[in-house]
């Protein structure tokens, strides 16, 4: 056997959540290794995280090259089915304002600690109906975008027609689609009201799209979703 390029308690310490490693820097006091090392975490997820949503963006462009937008249609409500609707019906059973804490931390998630080319943010207003998460810009698909994923040969695909999943619009970037699926379409079928409606961007800088619908927003680099303090059934 060769030189060894780590010892064995460098490749323990390798397969230890960050976080562990930063909390028992902390209960240790090394103060500045536990920065380092949060530092350091922010970054970790963001490639695993664009990779999956660019794999999913592939996936689902394979879809409608060989079945359409309607094939498209069809994926998302068979993938939704078997691993969204669970949570859907777990959600509609929970108090509203954990409902607004929950959907803050996946925002967190989403967002990959504000790491990353078009870092992910969102901000959340409340008013007497409803909490708006307006994203600014969103963490995978919106930053899909600006990342140049529908430019060039290996370009993502575009909706071909305006659908109601893609909120009216024609050549509208296919993954963004997922999110009406999600928050509107199937939630109304599986518990009776859209669980988060959303609007989309509007056309603006490097968010393109053709087409009109009731649902275009003045020009910005925002998209918005919303829990509402009540949902469809007075809970």
């Amino acid at each position: 056997m060769g030189e060894r390029w780590f010892d064995d308690a460098e490749l323990a310490r390798m397969s230890v959540p960050t976080m562990d490693l930063v909390i028992a820097a902390i209960d240790e006091g090394r103060l500045d290794e536990a920065r380092a090392l949060a530092e350091r975490m922010k970054s970790e997820w963001v490639m695993l995280h664009d990779l999956f949503v660019d794999m999913t963006a592939g996936l689902v462009t394979y879809v409608q090259q060989r079945e359409g937008d309607d094939g498209v249609a069809r994926a998302w409500e068979e993938c939704f089915e078997r691993g969204w609707r669970p949570h859907v019906e777990k959600i509609a059973r929970l108090d509203r304002r954990r409902v607004v804490e929950l959907l803050a931390a996946t925002w967190r998630a989403h967002s990959t600690s504000g790491a990353g080319r078009f870092p992910g943010r969102f901000s959340i207003s409340e008013d007497d109906e409803k909490f708006t998460f307006s994203m600014h810009p969103c963490g995978s698909g919106q930053r899909l975008v600006l990342r140049g994923g529908y430019e060039g040969d290996r370009a993502f695909g575009r909706t071909e027609e305006a659908h109601d999943w893609s909120y009216g619009r024609a050549g509208f970037p296919l993954y963004c689609t997922h999110c009406t699926f999600m928050n509107e379409l199937l939630p109304l079928r599986w518990i009776g009201y859209a669980l988060y409606p959303s609007h989309p961007p509007g056309d603006s800088n490097r968010i393109r799209a053709s087409g009109t619908g009731t649902r275009i927003r003045p020009p910005s680099r925002r998209s918005t979703a919303t829990v509402t303090r009540r949902s469809t059934d007075g809970r």
